[in-house]
């Protein structure tokens, strides 16, 4: 088979197992690895848990130092050359005996960015980049969004009517979006750091905001209560701390900064959802239409008012439409052109 066509089998495979680590290694990236020598693959490993070895150690701790002279890594992404919570892969690497790396893409860290692949050459190795670098990067896109950006990747879904309304008058609202369209929440859940909610939501619903998907059962999610007063917004962190409150969305970012939160699940409700998007505070929206009117006494999912204009509005790009079971779902990402008013 071609080198070119190897390189791709092998990251593929690195890439199958970085997959494993789906929602448990936040705030890192999910990352593979897998050790060839002679075209035979050796050991496979991934990165497992946030604190704990990184894929590369992973895979190099199942084979002896013989089996590890002249072999070749395949990486998802860029080894790690720092000290963190975990000595530097490059380091591991280096004294295992390892020829060649062979990496996907590169890291946004600046603790590693333009370091680590220099430091694996000035050793002698050889490193190759690029291998599937797309499906890499797509892979870890939260991870990538919260080092370029300095900030959380927010999420915000929302179950509606085709009126906009997010709950009677009563405030119930169970369920307006069916099973499927609820798996496909508890799929982000699994994804993310943190679940925001408003707290009339919290006392109303007792959400237990934690994801129910097999093998998900175990992953900690952060679950952070906003409530709204005459000063703005509070924050505060139920269960995890108490006593914390930002009173702007510069301080909301610095407080998941300072918490490692580097991806957030708001699920309401209206005023929580106005104010996440007046701020501009959203990268992705997942709305599920339910078929259905519920008139002007609903409760609506945006809440702001005093639009006199349609140039006024800001227009979201849609990502993409589905209709599961007779509810309609559609993505929206913030549109990329400006707003002209």
């Amino acid at each position: 088979m071609h080198q070119q066509n190897l390189d791709k089998k092998y990251m593929g495979l690195a890439l199958i197992e970085a997959k494993k680590g789906l929602g448990f290694t936040n705030p890192n990236p999910m990352v593979g690895a897998v050790i060839v020598k002679n075209n035979q693959i050796l050991a496979t490993g991934y990165h497992k848990v946030f604190g704990e070895d990184h894929a590369e150690i992973d895979a190099i701790q199942k084979l002896k130092s013989a089996q590890l002279r002249d072999a070749t890594i395949y990486v998802t992404l860029e080894p790690c050359c720092h000290h963190a919570k975990t000595p530097p892969c490059t380091d591991t690497i280096i004294k295992s005996g390892i020829k060649e790396v062979v990496v996907a893409s590169l890291d946004e860290d600046p603790r590693v960015k333009d370091k680590s692949v220099k430091i694996l050459k000035k050793a002698g190795i050889k490193v190759r980049t690029g291998i599937l670098k797309k499906e890499a990067n797509e892979l870890n896109y939260i991870y990538f969004f919260n080092k370029k950006n300095k900030r959380p990747y927010i999420i915000l879904k929302a179950a509606l009517t085709l009126d906009g309304k997010i709950a009677t008058h009563t405030g119930h609202s169970k369920w307006i979006s069916n099973e499927k369209c609820r798996t496909i929440v508890q799929q982000l859940r699994s994804q993310v750091r943190a679940i925001v909610v408003g707290r009339h939501t919290w006392e109303k619903d007792q959400p237990r905001l934690n994801c129910r998907l097999p093998g998900f059962e175990k992953k900690q999610i952060k679950k952070i209560i906003l409530s709204s007063n005459v000063e703005g917004i509070n924050l505060n962190l139920c269960r995890e701390a108490a006593g914390v409150s930002v009173s702007s969305p510069s301080a909301f970012l610095s407080y998941c900064q300072t918490h490692q939160i580097d991806s957030v699940l708001v699920e309401g409700g209206g005023q929580v959802y106005t104010w996440f998007l007046e701020n501009n505070l959203v990268d992705k929206m997942y709305l599920f239409y339910k078929p259905s009117f519920l008139g002007t006494d609903g409760i609506p999912v945006f809440t702001k008012t005093g639009i006199d204009t349609i140039p006024q509005l800001n227009e979201f790009k849609v990502v993409q439409t589905q209709i599961i079971e007779n509810n309609i779902l559609v993505e929206l990402a913030p549109s990329l052109l400006p707003n002209p008013k």
